[in-house]
This record gives structure tokens, sequence and C-alpha cells, in this order.
């Protein structure tokens, strides 16, 4: 690290802004989880929709085939993944 070292108190509270700062992520990812389980209500696995006249997701079932699922940390089932936008002329 070069420069000039940052006081205690600036230490402080860039750690007390990084802990807020994940917090809040942890909260955003647990909306838009809840938010992912209504669409896979409404959805099939597979299938796309065009969000606007640039974007359309398809919703990824991560499970699709499987029995087992090996990951170090959570899984999650459900994904929006972002496809190609077909342009019709």
């Amino acid at each position: 690290m070069s420069g000039k070292r940052m006081s205690a108190s600036q230490l402080a509270r860039k750690i007390q802004r990084a802990i807020r700062t994940r917090e809040m992520g942890k909260r955003a990812y647990k909306r838009a989880d809840a938010l992912i389980a209504e669409i896979a209500k409404e959805m099939k696995p597979g299938q796309i929709v065009q969000v606007s006249n640039e974007r359309a997701y398809e919703l990824i079932d991560n499970f699709a085939g499987k029995d087992t699922v090996w990951n170090p940390c959570a899984a999650r089932r459900w994904e929006l993944e972002e496809v190609p936008v077909l342009k019709v002329e």
C-alpha cells in the first residue's frame, strides 16, 4: 500500500461501511430470491420473456435432470439468465 495510511477512526468507519453494504446485499439477494421464486411459479424452465426492446430473460432450472447438485455453498434452483433479443424486421 502506498501513500498515507488511514487513521484508526477512518479505518473503523470504512469497516462499518463495508459491513452495512454486505448486509444490504444480503437483504437484496433475499428479496431477489423471493421474486424469482414467484416468477418460477408463472414461467416454465426454458421460457423466454422479453422485458424491453433490448432485454429478454430465460428461466433456468439449475436442478433439471439432476438428483444431486454439488456446491460448496448455497445453490439456487432458479436463475434468470439474460438472452439475446431476436429482432424481427
